[in-house]
């Protein structure tokens, strides 16, 4: 598993920036709501556990970019699960991050950036000797708010998902990643996304469509939500409902329930750019395309 440690040394770059893990919370805080929409995802993990919880799973630590000025040009977050995440002013600071990863030895298994700036540390990651990801796509990324929600649209029932609902979760989950990364479902770690389903759960995050008898045919859940936003993933149909507007509706119900009725501000989420049929989904919605991120899988890391 791929964790900070507390001792690490400042490390300079041939770009003149400082990179250390010594970030004041403050100063990343102010960095990344810069533009809280795209950055909802690291603003929650300091929100929910500072700037270093070597414990919590799905927390990490993070490393911050300082120019000669002493102002944060970027921050990278390193997920204790494997997730990468970096947050940069200019596409060019994202390289930067590679060479302090790489003498860290970290064996990141995903990760998230804004789309040059991901090429920008894959290319320095890749010259340093790092391992050429499996999966390497454009992700378009949309925010949806009160203002922009379609009007019109037709209901449909979403419930948040109790505990009761594991099993139904858990096998929408599996067939999703099966269906999304071109799997075999029998090499999904179902022990994985169950444990995955069962936080999500407990923490209010997940939710689910059924049809008149009862059965589950749509399910989604959340990265974040929150006040500081909602950070939509995990959108998944059955097969047999596709082409009856099942996740235009739901997607729809759920977003107005949240935008009108509660305190989130907004809502992203981020989606393959080849998947036409759910950006059309998510377009009737009202989600607004607001530019475009990169998603990069890398091989699986080994103890």
């Amino acid at each position: 598993m791929a964790r900070g440690g507390s001792n690490m040394s400042t490390l300079s770059t041939e770009h003149t920036l400082r990179i250390t893990e010594h970030v004041p919370q403050a100063v990343a805080l102010a960095f990344l709501k810069g533009d809280p929409r795209e950055n909802v995802y690291l603003i929650s993990r300091i929100r929910r556990s500072g700037m270093d919880n070597i414990r919590d799973p799905a927390h990490g630590t993070f490393l911050g970019a300082f120019d000669n000025d002493q102002s944060l040009r970027g921050l990278c977050f390193m997920g204790n699960g494997g997730m990468l995440v970096l947050s940069v002013d200019e596409a060019w600071v994202a390289g930067s991050f590679a060479e302090p990863l790489l003498e860290r030895g970290l064996a990141f298994s995903l990760m998230v950036a804004e789309n040059e700036a991901s090429r920008e540390f894959l290319s320095e990651y890749r010259r340093g000797g790092g391992v050429k990801p499996v999966l390497d796509r454009k992700q378009p990324f949309y925010v949806l708010d009160a203002k922009g929600l379609k009007k019109g649209l037709k209901e449909l029932d979403v419930e948040q998902a109790s505990l009761d609902s594991i099993d139904e979760l858990t096998e929408l989950a599996c067939l999703m990643v099966a269906e999304d990364l071109k799997l075999n479902e029998a090499r999904v770690d179902r022990r994985h996304y169950r444990l995955r389903m069962t936080e999500k759960v407990m923490d209010g995050r997940a939710f689910i469509s059924r049809d008149d008898d009862g059965r589950a045919i749509f399910k989604c859940d959340f990265a974040v939500l929150g006040v500081d936003g909602g950070l939509l993933e995990g959108v998944y149909t059955a097969k047999d409902a596709r082409k009856q507007g099942v996740a235009t509706r739901a997607i729809w119900s759920m977003c107005r329930d949240f935008l009108t009725g509660s305190d989130v501000p907004f809502i992203a989420l981020h989606v393959d750019d080849k998947n036409k049929a759910a950006r059309k989904v998510y377009e009737k919605v009202g989600f607004e395309h607001m530019g475009d991120l990169r998603l990069i899988l890398m091989p699986p890391r080994h103890s």
